[in-house]
């Protein structure tokens, strides 16, 4: 059986490198996290939105969000919204 790829001779490795990318940035990410739930201070809706893309941190964010509801933020069909504003 022979498979045929309709985007064959395009730029693949570009999904390759977003992965390669983020996984790179998640140890980094995981540690603000962390110190977040500790802490309790709002990391910001921006930071956790750059967040959402690693369902690693989406489990994080996720505790902390049932943890923290001051902070306004929801998660709606699988999309971080704020709510309080």
């Amino acid at each position: 059986m022979q498979l045929l790829w309709s985007d064959e001779g395009k730029n693949s490795a570009a999904p390759v490198v977003n992965i390669v990318a983020r996984s790179n940035m998640q140890p980094e990410r995981m540690q603000k996290l962390k110190v977040v739930a500790n802490s309790g201070q709002n990391p910001g809706f921006d930071f956790l939105q750059e967040c959402w893309d690693d369902p690693a941190l989406q489990i994080v964010i996720k505790k902390l969000l049932v943890k923290f509801p001051q902070w306004g933020i929801a998660i709606v069909d699988g999309v971080l919204m704020k709510w309080n504003e």
